[in-house]
């Protein structure tokens, strides 16, 4: 297996994948992780607040509808934990931001399921 090419002494970058359906959040994490990326994921906002806090993500991708915890409020804790505007949080749903208990600010991208491959990549390196 090939992954993506980085720049020589480019660190690879890590990403959180947090969705509460486990296909979902597998088959996310493994593409990602063919890409070249450093990809985790988790089945609930307690345990991806856990795992982010020892993983130190780049970028996070959550689902909204999770039982725990909205992603809305799952990316609210994770804003007041990281600073300089890290990690990046994407909302990536299967319905468009309809949870509407939440601020759309605590987001730096909205996707809707599924994302294509180039989109989810250009939003970790820094585009979009």
């Amino acid at each position: 297996m090939t992954g993506r090419s980085l720049a020589k002494g480019s660190p690879v970058k890590k990403i959180l994948v947090v969705d509460d359906d486990e296909s979902n959040a597998f088959v996310l994490a493994k593409l990602l992780q063919h890409c070249g990326y450093d990809a985790v994921f988790e089945l609930s906002g307690e345990a991806a607040l856990k795992t982010a806090a020892a993983f130190e993500p780049d970028v996070v991708f959550m689902d909204l509808a999770m039982p725990d915890m909205s992603g809305y409020e799952l990316a609210r804790q994770l804003r007041q934990r990281g600073s300089d505007g890290k990690p990046r949080l994407v909302s990536l749903s299967g319905s468009d931001r309809g949870q509407g208990d939440g601020d759309d600010s605590v987001f730096d991208d909205y996707l809707l399921k599924p994302a294509d491959v180039k989109t989810l990549c250009k939003i970790i390196d820094g585009g979009v």
